[in-house]
């Protein structure tokens, strides 16, 4: 056998050492004092908390209420996904101590508790009211389990604290200010959709309509015949404005296209909502930039399919026009950012939605062998 060079020694002795080290941090404390909540004040807090301040090496943003809302301050006061809010201050007040760990700041890389600075991989939350601070912790990695589901353990320290923990709860933070924004946009459900008219920046248009039945639509010329680029074509884009999220968010004041043509969508309902959809590609960013303006359909509708009308999802005319303040309100002052599904559909030429089927008279069948047989 060759003899083990000096450096392989020593990476064997350190790999060895290291081993230990993580084994002697990872074995469970004998203190049955150790356990209990992470933060045992914090549940009666909660309704008090004003402020979130998130910050890891990825990014650094700050979720703050303004009356029962929560926005995200370094996002332009646009607003946060109130139940991800919500969900992630119950989350922390349920999180309990299982194991005390290191106290050696040394051993805090090995657990992931050695906190933002330097290259860190924690996240590092504190949750305060003004000046008060409720609670603050450094979260750092997942303990493995092999488990699918139910709660998951985490290596945590308590801010200005040596002492680190091993502690239990669903502690799904994300460290990544885009991934707390309300992504929702707007929410018409398809049932509701009669029209939908896609308009080129040459006026040039595709116009689908609803078959007289739930989920069904086409052109208006070739109706059931309609052949869509593929089956479910005509359903998706009269969904488009169903649960509609964004990948971002930007303020329409601080929003140039930069000449960039302009497609409209016009999606019309049966109870006279028509909400306009402008959008343009960026080629820089890879995305559809969006904006809305909601209108009432004056002109006149065709009769409400059974299957629709008993939906129960159709507005009267009073409620229509008070949606279309309400979206005015909401949308009007930004710009969303959508992929390329969403962005596609919206900007669709005829072209691209439907196949054209050539309307051609069939000749007989030659049956005495050509002229003058």
């Amino acid at each position: 056998m060759k003899k083990l060079n000096s450096l392989t020694i020593l990476l064997i002795v350190t790999a060895i050492m290291v081993a230990l080290m993580l084994m002697t941090i990872q074995r469970p404390s004998s203190n049955s004092d150790d356990e209990g909540l992470l933060f045992p004040e914090l549940k009666s807090q909660l309704s008090n908390i004003d402020t979130i301040h998130i910050k890891s090496n990825q990014d650094d943003f700050t979720l703050i209420k303004s009356g029962e809302d929560w926005l995200i301050k370094e996002r332009w006061n646009f607003p946060a996904d109130f139940n991800l809010v919500k969900r992630a201050l119950i989350d922390l007040s349920d999180a309990k101590i299982l194991e005390r760990k290191t106290a050696k700041a040394e051993q805090y890389p090995i657990l992931g508790v050695e906190g933002t600075d330097d290259g860190g991989q924690s996240i590092q939350l504190t949750l305060s009211n003004g000046d008060e601070q409720f609670a603050g912790f450094i979260l750092g990695r997942e303990r493995e389990l092999g488990q699918t589901g139910g709660a998951r353990q985490f290596y945590v320290r308590r801010v200005a604290e040596k002492e680190s923990w091993l502690a239990e709860g669903y502690l799904n933070l994300t460290p990544l200010m885009l991934n707390w924004i309300d992504s929702e946009v707007i929410n018409i459900a398809r049932e509701r959709i009669v029209q939908v008219n896609i308009i080129q920046p040459n006026g040039q248009r595709v116009t689908l309509i609803n078959l007289g039945k739930k989920d069904k639509f086409g052109t208006p010329t070739e109706r059931e015949k309609t052949v869509y680029k593929y089956d479910l074509l005509g359903y998706d884009i009269a969904g488009t404005l169903f649960q509609l999220r964004m990948e971002d968010v930007q303020p329409r004041d601080e929003f140039s296209r930069d000449g960039a043509e302009v497609v409209k969508a016009e999606f019309i309902t049966f109870d006279g909502l028509k909400m306009v959809v402008s959008t343009s590609f960026d080629n820089d960013k890879g995305l559809y930039n969006s904006t809305f303006k909601a209108e009432q359909y004056n002109s006149a509708l065709p009769r409400v399919p059974n299957d629709i009308q008993a939906s129960g999802m159709l507005k009267t005319a009073e409620q229509v026009e008070q949606e279309v303040l309400a979206l005015n309100k909401e949308l009007s002052p930004w710009v969303y950012r959508f992929g390329g599904f969403i962005g596609t559909n919206l900007m669709r030429a005829r072209a691209d939605v439907v196949t054209e089927i050539e309307k051609v008279i069939p000749m007989p069948v030659d049956m005495t062998g050509g002229f003058g047989s």
